[in-house]
């Protein structure tokens, strides 16, 4: 795999927005046409070079390419949007729209990313250790699906209305969760290793999918109602297979946890899931 290293010259207060950061645009190309890729701080195009140093290697497929951003990039908005291929690692912070609709690879923020993280994300990986900000995997503005495939790994908290519309794919928090999470979700699967935050799974329908929470709720909607309690062996797969394959160690520790099940939301008439662990 060949190494493209992009260091970031300042951190500016005017975001960059800069989709081009990419196995999926660089691929292909010389050293030099990737130093000219354009980007945009606010109405003025600029190039990636006038932002970053640039230095590496150019694969000729995506699937061949990483791209290391070599520093803190909070004002960098869209790295990693669209990929579908490669490997992309932040080695800090990442700003807005991080892994938004990606739809393979893996993309990796040594630090913490800002608000619509993985948002409509269709496939790949994509792992934050630090905290995400709101609109984790969500739906955008006036769309009726978010996240559909693929994974998303969080080792610190999350913000408001993450997983918003998600049909598929899942969700991993090892922190705490703020309100709403799973809000008008219809497929997949959320797992909550800190405590959810309020209005968890507000009109969610069910389809399949459920929110597990390993360590508690801070309120619950009455919306939801109890079902039973019991200890699913597809969650022994399901926390196997986090700590065997995406190295959340934590979850090993929940193998044998009985689990309450509550049903909703009712007030659409959904037959979603979630599931707390008992304490």
């Amino acid at each position: 795999m060949k190494r493209l290293t992009l260091v970031p010259k300042e951190v500016t207060q005017i975001p960059v927005e800069a989709e081009v950061i990419s196995p999926k645009t660089v691929a292909g190309m010389s050293l030099e046409e990737v130093q000219r890729l354009n980007v945009y701080q606010g109405k003025v195009r600029l190039t990636l070079a006038d932002h970053f140093d640039v230095s590496g290697e150019v694969a000729e497929t995506p699937a061949e390419q990483m791209i290391v951003v070599d520093g803190d990039a909070p004002h960098v908005k869209c790295m990693g949007a669209a990929m579908d291929a490669g490997t992309l690692v932040v080695k800090g912070d990442a700003g807005m729209h991080t892994g938004s609709q990606m739809a393979g690879g893996t993309l990796t923020v040594e630090g913490g990313a800002a608000n619509w993280a993985g948002a409509e994300m269709k496939g790949g990986v994509l792992r934050i250790e630090g905290d995400a900000g709101h609109l984790l995997g969500a739906a955008y503005r006036g769309s009726s699906e978010g996240m559909t495939g693929g994974c998303i790994v969080v080792g610190g908290g999350v913000g408001s209305e993450a997983a918003s519309f998600m049909r598929r794919g899942i969700i991993v928090v090892k922190g705490d969760t703020a309100p709403f999470t799973g809000v008008h979700m219809n497929g997949g699967e959320i797992l909550v290793f800190g405590r959810a935050g309020r209005r968890l799974g507000a009109q969610a329908k069910g389809n399949g999918g459920f929110m597990a929470c390993f360590g508690g709720v801070e309120e619950l909607l009455p919306t939801y109602i109890y079902d039973t309690t019991f200890r699913p062996t597809f969650m022994r797969l399901y926390l196997r297979q986090l700590a065997e394959t995406l190295n959340v160690g934590e979850a090993l520790r929940y193998l044998d946890k009985p689990l309450r099940r509550y049903r909703g939301d009712l007030a659409v008439g959904g037959n979603a899931e979630i599931l707390i662990a008992e304490p």
